[in-house]
């Protein structure tokens, strides 16, 4: 097994797999909050790089959705269950693709998405 790069530990980084994660689980922050007493504000902040999560409220997250520690710390897929796996490199891949189509547009406007 390899060791993640360096940024795989970035708030930014850690952020964009917790949303990702999320969305392939098909949760709002609000079943998030429900689920594991995380609240909706911070879970905001964490997605959007703004915090780093605590290590103590991603133990209920881990636990409770089978989501491994090494995959949101530091971005290691290899422990993930096969299906959420799946799920979750799709939703990366899908950011990846909106990222690349709004960087792509002329300055000014907003790439359409159909």
């Amino acid at each position: 097994m390899t060791d993640p790069s360096p940024l795989a530990h970035s708030r930014s980084e850690i952020g964009r797999r917790l949303k990702a994660t999320r969305q392939a689980l098909g949760l709002r922050a609000r079943d998030i909050h429900r689920a594991t007493g995380i609240g909706e504000s911070a879970w905001s902040q964490y997605e959007n790089g703004r915090r780093f999560p605590d290590l103590m409220q991603m133990l209920p997250f881990a636990d409770r959705f089978g989501v491994p520690l090494d995959w949101i710390y530091r971005g290691l897929i290899a422990a993930v269950p096969f299906e959420l796996a799946q799920a979750i490199l799709e939703r990366l891949a899908q950011t990846a693709v909106k990222a690349d189509e709004e960087d792509a547009a002329p300055e000014g406007e907003e790439a359409s998405h159909a």
